[in-house]
């Protein structure tokens, strides 16, 4: 079974780990374990607006989309590391 890879793209990483746990499990049934473990693959995979195939037009797009407050002006958020 493939593992993810620091550095591939996000979304390749997310379906080798969710191809680990299993497409069928509802997110309330993933553990704390592998809920923080999607959550550090994502930081660690390459970002999305580095990645050739994604404009930043269309990232704008989803984030006004599904993220309240958010506006093109906004900075990034911290990016420091989970702190535990």
């Amino acid at each position: 079974m493939d593992k993810p890879t620091i550095g591939d793209d996000s979304l390749k990483n997310l379906t080798k780990l969710f191809t680990r746990f299993g497409w069928d499990k509802r997110l309330s049934e993933l553990s704390e374990e592998q809920i923080l473990t999607t959550i550090l693959i994502m930081q660690f995979s390459k970002r999305l607006e580095e990645d050739e195939q994604y404009t930043e037009d269309r990232l704008n797009k989803l984030l006004l989309e599904y993220v309240s407050n958010y506006d093109k002006q906004s900075k990034p958020v911290d990016e420091d590391p989970i702190p535990f």
